[in-house]
This record gives C-alpha cells, structure tokens and sequence, in this order.
C-alpha cells in the first residue's frame, strides 16, 4: 500500500507560490489512533505521500538526499499549498494528490503538514474540512499530522509570519487530541544559513536535515 505524507514581500509570496511548494495517524476506523507514533516503516517503496506546501516538498526532497527506504512518494509540485487551499475538492492540489494515488496506488499513510502564510490565518475548522476531503481520497490510510519545520529565530520567515508556526502546531495539537490523526515528526529548524534567501524556504543543507528528521520518524 502506498503510504501518504500529508513560509517579506509580495515579492517573497509570489516566490513561494512559484516554487510549487509551501506555505490521523488517523485510520478510518477508531483503532487505528492508538497504533504506532514512531517507527513507522512497515511500508512499500513510495507508500508514504503527503499534504502540505512547498517545504513539505522540500523535505521530501530532503529524504531523498539522505539514506532512505524510499517509502514516500517522489516530490510533486505543492508550492504556495497552505492549509486553506487544501480545503476544497475542486483544488488544484487535490488534483495533483489524485495524480499521484494514480501513479503509486491507495496510500497505507498519509503525512499532513501545516501550512499557514500570514495573509490566510487558519481555523479548526479548514482541518475538519481537509481531512473530509482526503477521507474519500485516502480512506484507509493512517494520517500522520505535523506543524510547519520550525525556525531559528522564530520569525524570520515573512510568508508565514510570527505566528504562524505556532498556530500550526496548536492546529495539529488538536488534530490529534480529536482523533483525526497521529502526531508526526516535528522538523527543524530552519535558520538563516540553511534557507534561501527568503529565510522561508531551505537550501540543499536545510533540505537534508529536514529529510533526515523524516527519515528518523517513518523509517529508513
């Protein structure tokens, strides 16, 4: 089964939408939310997709720069993907999500990444609304549920603003303290020398410490 792993200008905006990147453990029965939270690599070869932004990409692309078992799925293009535009069936990215249960099969997990840019602050309720969506698409995976990688200064990425690392982790916090899905790797951080130089978006050192950290949580 293939698993699925389901951030300053107007000019830095438009960049990270450009990138075609960013900013349970969940089954869809009850049981499944107490099984494992770390080592989770019972899984085929691209059995680990995703939900998320262009750093949620990114980090897979940092996967796979490191020692890998190669369960996610290759990188698809999610840039300027934030949690609110994953919130209608009719999404683009839910398109792009289709192509690739197409291309590896139904999902046995699926990594969820917080993404919230300041102009779009999230509420609970868009959560609720994404994880409808990807029920249907996904419906008997396992929902792996992460905050945004985190950055050292907190505040140096524009394009999701100071809070909004904060308000992801308090979002998947609740996510999982509802049942929607388990707690995922918490990544980072991402620090002005192994970003871009928008400080939003990692270079290729920022890339691999961030594949690593997923590498660690579901298993290399």
């Amino acid at each position: 089964m293939a698993v699925i792993l389901v951030v300053a200008s107007a000019l830095a905006a438009t960049y990270l939408i450009g990138q075609g990147g960013w900013i349970n453990n969940y089954n869809s029965t009850a049981a499944g939310t107490t099984s494992k939270t770390k080592g989770v690599s019972d899984s085929g070869p691209h059995s680990i997709g995703y939900v998320g932004c262009s750093n949620t990409a990114d980090a897979v692309t940092g996967y796979y720069q490191v020692p890998n078992g190669g369960l996610f799925w290759q990188p698809y293009p999610t840039g300027g993907g934030s949690l609110d535009l994953w919130t209608s069936g009719s999404s683009r990215y839910w398109s792009l999500f289709d192509q690739q249960v197409q291309t590896y099969g139904q999902p046995s997990k699926v990594w969820i990444e917080i993404c919230e840019r300041a102009a779009a602050p999230l509420d609970f309720a868009m959560v609720q609304e994404m994880f409808a969506i990807l029920r249907l698409r996904a419906p008997s995976a396992t929902y792996y549920i992460s905050p945004l990688n985190s950055y050292s200064p907190s505040n140096i990425c524009a394009i999701t603003g100071p809070n909004g690392v904060a308000d992801a982790t308090n979002l998947a916090n609740e996510a999982v303290s509802k049942g929607l899905a388990l707690a995922g790797p918490t990544i980072g951080p991402l620090t002005s020398q192994n970003t871009v130089s928008d400080m939003c978006h990692p270079n290729t050192s920022g890339e691999s410490l961030l594949g690593s950290q997923l590498a660690s949580f579901f298993g290399r």
